[in-house]
């Protein structure tokens, strides 16, 4: 455990493969800003279309679901079709005022913990997640999305090398081996 989270070291993925244990799992996140009634099934469909490929799915709601309506059926899709609901509870006129992403990322801490402590996070419903990838699924994928194939290839290299890499230290070094090759 770091100050940042769990994080996953060389000891850890080795033990983990020894027993036989998946020493990570994919998770396909759909972020809405919000949800509306009339408009919830088809983003919540797409959450499910989009997230075939994954051990599990997660529709993300940046605003509160205050619709109780809305809410269980949201619960009842959730757990028909295993996949997790989250609410950030944040308020739509708080969203609206945010710095841009990139002014984000280069917030420091205090200034990232304001609006950190803005976010109330309420589980909806819980999914479930699934034995194994959908591997026709994700050969499609990697032929249609270079990111996702860059995805796919800094995972395969940290396994290969039996070692966790940052994307970025992964994304240095093969364009070093590229160029030597």
């Amino acid at each position: 455990m770091t100050d940042i989270g769990f994080r996953l070291t060389r000891e850890v993925l080795e033990v983990k493969r020894s027993l036989g244990e998946q020493p990570f799992k994919l998770i396909s996140v759909e972020l809405k800003v919000e949800l509306a009634a009339a408009s919830f099934r088809e983003a919540f469909f797409q959450c499910v279309s989009n997230s075939k490929w994954a051990h599990s799915a997660q529709l993300a709601v940046a605003t509160k679901i205050s619709d109780e309506t809305l809410a269980e059926e949201l619960r009842r899709l959730g757990t028909s079709y295993d996949v997790s609901v989250i609410s950030y509870g944040l308020d739509p006129e708080f969203l609206d005022g945010l710095p841009a992403a990139d002014k984000i990322l280069k917030l420091d801490a205090s200034e990232f913990e304001e609006i950190a402590a803005r976010i109330s996070i309420t589980r909806v419903a819980t999914g479930r997640d699934r034995e194994n990838l959908d591997w026709e699924h994700l050969r499609d994928l990697r032929i249609q999305s270079e990111e996702f194939n860059s995805l796919f290839r800094w995972t395969a290299y940290c396994l290969e090398k039996k070692s966790p890499y940052r994307y970025e230290d992964w994304e240095r070094i093969s364009k070093l081996e590229s160029r030597y090759s």
